[in-house]
């Protein structure tokens, strides 16, 4: 007797397994990955910049002096396009400051030149690593340049718009979705104007280098 029930007791233990084993099996769909967008350079951005410019005047150096140096700070804007790893867009901005040398050109005479203004419309191609943006510009650039002469019955202070090019490489950062970071150089060469009055007429130029940062907002 005491078998049979041995017995009867596995058989029973047997099917509530083998039943446990029919149900359907239950578990929680794993949760969807987040996966975090990915950044795009295209649209429009608006920024603020500042740095160094220095250089040299061309042709006017007897009034103007030779290396004029100081500061530069203004106002960015431009347009990305991205496709890819490519970035391709344009910028311009204009910087106001005071990169100046002065000069003794006679005899009780004095004299000065001064950038007192620098602006700049470019295209910009750049290749993307993620939010790094390497790129290379180049475009139109322009100063407002103002000579001073006086001294020997001399008195003259003229300012003059020079035209002409400029070429750069730069460094982009974009530290959060909204906001990037830059730093830049520029290599300007604007063209002559004539300074002054007979018999101390000068043709000068000016060749500009910038080196500066900035802070860009994109939309």
């Amino acid at each position: 007797m005491k078998k049979v029930l041995i017995a009867a007791a596995g058989a029973m233990a047997f099917a509530s397994v083998a039943q446990a084993a029919d149900l359907p099996y239950r578990k929680e769909a794993p949760a969807p990955y987040d996966y975090a967008p990915t950044f795009t350079w295209t649209g429009l951005y608006l920024g603020v910049n500042a740095g160094l410019g220095l250089g040299g005047f061309d042709g006017g150096q007897r009034y103007f002096g030779k290396s004029p140096i100081g500061g530069l700070y203004g106002f960015t804007g431009g347009y990305n396009y991205q496709q890819g790893k490519l970035v391709v867009g344009a910028e311009a901005d204009f910087d106001f400051g005071h990169v100046a040398d002065s000069a003794t050109p006679g005899p009780y005479a004095s004299s000065t030149g001064v950038v007192e203004n620098f602006f700049s419309a470019r295209a910009r191609v750049g290749y993307a690593m993620d939010r790094a943006l390497f790129y290379g510009t180049g475009g139109y650039a322009g100063a407002n340049v103002r000579g001073a002469l006086s001294g020997n019955g001399l008195g003259f202070d003229q300012s003059h718009i020079a035209n002409g090019w400029a070429l750069g490489v730069g460094m982009e950062y974009a530290i959060t979705p909204h906001f990037s970071v830059k730093g830049e150089y520029l290599y300007a060469s604007m063209g002559d104007n004539k300074f002054f009055g007979a018999p101390n007429t000068v043709s000068n130029s000016v060749d500009l280098s910038v080196l500066r940062a900035g802070v860009n907002y994109h939309f």
